[in-house]
């Protein structure tokens, strides 16, 4: 998929499959500073790139699997922290 972590603070995908739902949250600074993000994909692109999830490595994004009902609360978390750092 094609990003730009530089225009929000924190990513949910969701993931959609015939028997299952998965949710993960990743910061900008995950996305931007894993492994399987890879910069500057286009000629000319700012600050743009694509996160390689596969089958294969999919299982590498567990640490970030979050559950539905966690979501508002680790937002809050996010932005409670971020505050203190400012």
């Amino acid at each position: 998929m094609q990003l730009k972590p530089a225009c929000c603070d924190i990513f949910i995908w969701i993931g959609v499959w015939s028997d299952v739902l998965r949710y993960w949250f990743l910061t900008s600074k995950e996305v931007e500073q894993n492994k399987y993000f890879s910069k500057g994909q286009h000629r000319g692109n700012s600050g743009e790139g694509q996160l390689w999830v596969k089958d294969t490595n999919i299982v590498e994004f567990e640490r970030y699997l979050i559950e539905p009902k966690n979501i508002l609360s680790k937002i809050h978390e996010f932005i409670e922290k971020h505050k203190k750092d400012s």
